[in-house]
């Protein structure tokens, strides 16, 4: 069982949220509206379009190569940096939501971290592998570290482009000064910190209903394609028909993957 793809993953969670059942209080219900509409946001965004060439009067063919290549991987970057900047609008609006005398989102992971652990709950499952994964590229740290701070570090990533301070990949070359696509370790720690931004979002809500702050949807969640879900055995189990959204919270990060056999 895999993790979905950011844009997949902020979908699942905008159905979650939009499926809350609304307050009496017009401004709390336009508060919710606002992480609901942010996440729609970072779910929708599908693709990013550059055209990185310039007027160089005809002189140099190889340019025109490298003018494409670097077009590419600029629409490729930026559309998870964009994605990973709506997705910290929606964190931030929930944690003013529910938490607003915390200034950050990490403190406020941190503590619904440590609530549903003393509640016996796990954090949303591959939450680890991802945290460590997105530190490894990002701080180049494999130790195991909290989602908070992964959270804190993925919000750091965004702030470092948004100010300027990132470098711009650019593509290599070859010996005969053929561009190739480089900066993958750029487009990779931007969609990742999409996800671990996800995943924070993903034990908020938890964290609320375990505080009772918010109630779970109460309606079901039709899987018409299906998907696998742990089991209390330790394994995986094929589910194709309902699942109550209360229950889907702690799986609806997961890819849902291919049919069994028959």
């Amino acid at each position: 069982m895999a993790l979905l793809d950011p844009q997949e993953h902020a979908s699942e969670l905008a159905d979650w949220v939009e499926r809350i059942p609304a307050s009496s209080e017009p401004v709390e219900r336009e508060a919710w509206d606002n992480v609901y509409a942010w996440l729609r946001l970072a779910s929708g965004l599908r693709t990013v379009t550059f055209d990185m060439a310039y007027e160089d009067g005809g002189m140099c063919a190889a340019g025109d190569d490298f003018d494409y290549v670097w077009s590419n991987m600029m629409g490729e970057w930026q559309l998870h940096q964009l994605r990973l900047g709506y997705t910290r609008a929606a964190l931030e609006a929930l944690v003013r939501v529910l938490l607003p005398d915390l200034p950050t989102p990490g403190p406020a992971i941190d503590a619904a971290e440590l609530r549903l652990a003393r509640a016996g709950q796990e954090p949303p499952l591959h939450a680890r592998e991802a945290t460590r994964h997105f530190l490894a590229h990002a701080t180049e740290s494999s130790e195991p570290s909290s989602l908070a701070v992964a959270v804190t570090q993925a919000i750091g990533v965004h702030e470092l482009a948004a100010h300027g301070f990132t470098r711009i990949p650019q593509p290599a070359h070859d010996d005969d000064m053929q561009s190739f696509p480089a900066g993958h370790d750029e487009i990779c720690t931007s969609k990742e910190a999409t996800s671990i931004l996800l995943l924070g979002i993903q034990a908020l809500l938890a964290w609320a209903v375990e505080e009772r702050h918010i109630v779970a949807p109460n309606e079901d969640k039709f899987l018409c394609e299906g998907m696998w879900v742990p089991d209390s055995a330790g394994g995986s189990q094929w589910v194709d028909q309902e699942i109550s959204y209360g229950d889907y919270l702690a799986v609806l990060q997961l890819d849902h993957g291919d049919p069994p056999d028959l």
